[in-house]
């Protein structure tokens, strides 16, 4: 599932985003290696910040590994709770492949009991 948020507003994704980020994160969610991470990822497009994440709601709440805005750049891990977003970590990413990105988000949220 794909969401836009755009104007502070967040709707479904009718039309194809067809952005970099917005292809690589397609191609990360589609190599998840575990059934329930495949199944509840959401890929967000945040136009008002020009970002694209992937979502995951967690035990903890919800998880987002924000894509790097350019190459060389990091991925975020963020948790988005009450007081606000907040890194629970980083991976360079530039070098992998996104078979190697999905398992490194995999591993993360399993490691630490989120999902």
């Amino acid at each position: 599932m794909e969401i836009v948020i755009s104007g502070g507003k967040v709707a479904p994704s009718t039309d194809e985003i067809t952005t970099p980020q917005a292809a690589k994160a397609r191609r990360i969610a589609n190599f998840l290696p575990r059934p329930e991470l495949l199944r509840d990822a959401v890929i967000e497009h945040n136009q008002d910040d020009n970002t694209t994440s992937i979502r995951f709601d967690t035990t903890a709440g919800p998880i987002r590994t924000l894509l790097p805005v350019a190459q060389g750049f990091e991925f975020h891990i963020i948790h988005d709770s009450d007081t606000g977003p907040r890194i629970l970590g980083t991976f360079r990413g530039a070098s992998l492949s996104v078979r190697a990105i999905a398992f490194r988000i995999s591993e993360f949220l399993r490691t630490r009991g989120l999902k």
